[in-house]
């Protein structure tokens, strides 16, 4: 179908997946529980829900692969790239559409399972925060990840299915909150939170040969890391420049620091506002 100049148009990192929607969606909010920070990668996951009505699918859905993290609900990613895609579930009206894959879109109404937050990330803006659901909504709430006694010197990490699980043994260098349309796609969240090591810093204790990597093509180092079987956001290892890119989003313990800034700004997602007093850096600080 032709797209209307009024649609919202997604897509996954790769491309191979494209989507719109029309009218605006029936709710729109940033969600901090822990199996979407795990999916995405991510401080949050965005969310629209849309009318199935109102959705449209832009090309062929030949990669799409689902992962049921719990009864009620199944998550979609590209098995290319590795992008959240959108995912319908058992719902026979409303399809979830990740805002993170969309430049333009419409506005966020509020946050949800706020009792879930990152330690890390502190909300800033004005929006209304819901401790689980908004109030109209009745899904079954699932308990966060129970956690054995933390290890000294180590932060603990995994993917959604716990198949891929690591270790972070060094102090993160620096920690960014990046905006640029890769990582949007690649996370199909608002920014992603990547910390970063040296390649030595992190090490796989469970099932590295599950991690599928998809390498932008035009691009000279990007690549985005993600498990096989959830598409989770997991770490990659870039010996090339001998650094280690870490999703804080797939984080089990605390790591003690959250983001010193916000990168590649100019590239920002026109329908995210930029709340909290961190340097802000139109490309990528020197």
């Amino acid at each position: 179908m032709m797209v209307d100049a009024d649609m919202s148009q997604g897509r996954c990192l790769c491309g191979s997946i494209k989507w719109s929607f029309s009218e605006r969606p029936q709710a729109a909010y940033h969600c901090h529980c822990s199996m979407c920070r795990k999916a995405h990668g991510a401080a949050f996951a965005t969310y629209y829900l849309v009318a199935k009505r109102d959705f449209y699918w832009e090309s062929e859905i030949n990669t799409l692969q689902e992962y049921q993290s719990t009864p009620e609900f199944i998550r979609s990613f590209c098995a290319d790239c590795g992008s959240i895609v959108p995912n319908d579930g058992e719902n026979d009206e409303i399809i979830y559409v990740p805002a993170g894959s969309h430049d333009d879109g419409p506005q966020v109404q509020a946050h949800i399972f706020t009792a879930s937050k990152a330690s890390w990330h502190e909300i800033t803006d004005g929006l209304t925060q819901y401790e689980a659901y908004m109030p109209d909504e009745n899904s079954r709430v699932y308990p966060d990840k129970a956690l054995s006694q933390r290890l000294i010197g180590i932060v603990r990490g995994s993917c959604l299915c716990n198949t891929v699980q690591f270790h972070v043994t060094e102090p993160f260098r620096i920690v960014h909150n990046c905006h640029c349309s890769r990582c949007r796609r690649a996370r199909a969240a608002a920014f992603t939170t990547n910390g970063f090591t040296t390649t030595q810093g992190v090490v796989f204790i469970k099932g590295e040969a599950s991690i599928r990597f998809y390498k932008l093509p035009e691009a000279k180092y990007f690549a985005h890391a993600f498990c096989e079987h959830c598409g989770s956001g997991v770490p990659r290892k870039d010996p090339v420049r001998g650094i280690a890119v870490i999703p804080l989003g797939a984080l089990d313990d605390d790591p003690g620091v959250g983001a010193a800034d916000h990168i590649f700004v100019d590239h920002k997602a026109k329908w995210y506002t930029i709340t909290d007093d961190l340097p802000a850096f139109a490309q990528m600080p020197d």
